[in-house]
């Protein structure tokens, strides 16, 4: 996809932002610099995708550093470190720069959406099909900063960015789903992209990405009643069966196999291609993250937190060693490496883990037909109160998958077996999705929406080590926290999570997570 990695015309005036929701936004495109062609039109969206490349330490710091699955070996003074310690706060560089680059990649959507719209420079295939691809990625910068924020300013049109005000979850929420529906009907189907397009946003990415979000909303809203959960449940259900055109990889790891970019599993993903990124690598810090002190027993920026997950896999279930590295093959010294605590495993090629710890050049995945499954598993159960035949086999196929069990439309004797009830059939989506996506950016995400991350973090093993303070999560990481910075700019709209220094009790209450666990 090296259109969406190369033709980026930002320097010469084809995108604009507000800046980070300042009081002062830059403002509108001038008028000669409209996108005049088909090739402006998807330079102007490219922009938008181009903010996402650089993002890949930050998203796996705010979701998996901060839980009980992930220790950090960086300087515990640092940004980074203090996240891996839960010693964060609104100057932290990590959160003000996951709020600035999230409202970037929305400004740079709107950008792309009012000025590719009736643009009779533009062909009409081509108008669709940008308009489409900006409200995805507009869509999916806000499914992400409404999870980290909860309420958060909507801006649609970038001259509305001055003195903006946070809008409810439900609001934003309407808003995310609004765009993807939109989406799904502009964007093609995989199959009908050329090789040199994969990786764009698709109708199954619109579509995935919608299942997921309304699951979520239906989790989280602090308005909905009983009726109205169950709605968005059963609409997270359609959605998920409208994903199609993708089926599961055989092998696991193929999933981060640089030799299948974009393969038959991945639905949307970053792409890393080798100088996509400033410094010339591919921009994808998870491999460097996992690796970065090489063949050593010194930590690693990020590094699994003790052997819990590890060790919890079924016999047979190839995410173990798909997930985790007890050893790796160095190829300087022709003897394999054992670590004294495993690597996180899908970020490095164990063919030269040195060399994609260097060219950072892995494509993060972002939805897979995995998580689909496990998606449409867990909203039927939440739907119905109880289980049925649909939701059995959504996870019983990623089961299968796990134990080479083919083709995983048979059943199998590694089939999570029928009759249990509602609590029982959570429990296990919970653990699926735990064994499933390790180091990819979701735990933390998945903590938050079932409403359990005090408790299973501090419930944990390494939480009873104090060198790590992971024993001091509470009730206020539900959230992050609002960047010092913009509140200054702009502290009446921006006002500060509870339980934060400066949260105004008159706008959060005195603690709206009292429920929650």
């Amino acid at each position: 996809m090296k259109k969406i990695i190369y033709s980026i015309l930002v320097a010469a005036g084809l995108v604009s932002c507000f800046d980070s929701l300042e009081q002062t936004p830059i403002g509108v495109l001038a008028q000669g610099n409209l996108p005049a062609s088909d090739e402006d039109a998807i330079a102007l969206v490219n922009a938008a995708y181009q903010v996402n490349v650089n993002k890949s330490t930050a998203f796996g710091y705010m979701t998996d550093l901060v839980t009980e699955t992930t220790i950090s070996g960086e300087n515990p003074n640092g940004g980074g470190g203090l996240l891996g310690l839960l010693k964060w706060d609104g100057n932290n560089s990590y959160i003000t720069g996951m709020w600035r680059d999230l409202n970037h990649g929305i400004a740079a959507a709107n950008d792309a959406i009012d000025n590719v719209r009736d643009n009779e420079l533009i062909s009409l295939p081509t108008q669709t099909r940008v308009i489409g691809e900006a409200r995805f990625l507009r869509a999916y910068y806000l499914n992400y900063a409404v999870q980290f924020w909860g309420d958060f300013p909507i801006v649609l049109h970038n001259i509305e960015g001055s003195g903006v005000t946070r809008q409810p979850i439900d609001k934003v929420y309407e808003q995310i789903v609004a765009d993807l529906r939109d989406a799904a009907e502009k964007l093609p189907v995989v199959s009908s992209y050329s090789s040199a397009d994969k990786g764009r946003a698709t109708q199954g990415a619109a579509y995935a990405l919608l299942s997921k979000v309304l699951l979520t909303w239906g989790q989280v809203s602090p308005t909905l009643d009983d009726a109205g959960r169950k709605e968005k449940y059963a609409q997270a259900v359609e959605a998920a069966n409208l994903v199609t055109g993708y089926e599961l990889e055989e092998n696991f790891l193929a999933n981060w196999d640089n030799g299948n970019r974009n393969g038959k599993e991945s639905i949307f993903a970053t792409q890393h291609d080798t100088g996509s990124a400033a410094d010339g690598t591919g921009g994808n810090h998870l491999c460097h993250c996992a690796f970065s002190s090489g063949f050593s027993d010194e930590l690693p920026h990020v590094v699994p937190a003790n052997r819990d997950v590890v060790d919890s896999y079924e016999a047979g279930d190839q995410r173990r060693e798909g997930s985790f590295a007890d050893s790796l093959y160095n190829p300087e010294t022709g003897t394999y490496y054992h670590f004294k605590l495993p690597r996180f495993r899908k970020y490095i090629d164990a063919g030269n883990p040195q060399a994609s710890a260097n060219n950072r050049n892995i494509n993060r995945s972002i939805l897979r037909y995995a998580e689909v499954l496990l998606i449409k598993a867990e909203a039927i159960n939440e739907r119905d109160g109880v289980p049925n035949a649909e939701a059995y086999e959504a996870i019983n196929q990623v089961r299968r998958r796990a134990f080479r069990s083919f083709p995983v439309t048979a059943a199998s004797v590694h089939d999570l077996q029928k009759g249990l009830d509602y609590e029982g059939f959570q429990k296990a989506i919970r653990q699926e999705r735990t064994w499933e996506f390790v180091y990819e950016q979701k735990h933390w995400l998945d903590l938050v929406r079932w409403r359990v991350l005090v408790k299973t973090v501090k419930n944990s093993t390494v939480a009873q080590d104090p060198q790590y303070n992971k024993q001091a999560i509470e009730l206020k990481f539900y959230r992050y926290p609002i960047p010092q910075s913009q509140r200054d700019l702009n502290p009446e709209g921006l006002w500060q999570n509870w339980g934060y220094d400066g949260y105004d009790e008159a706008k959060t209450g005195a603690n709206p997570y009292a429920s929650y666990e």
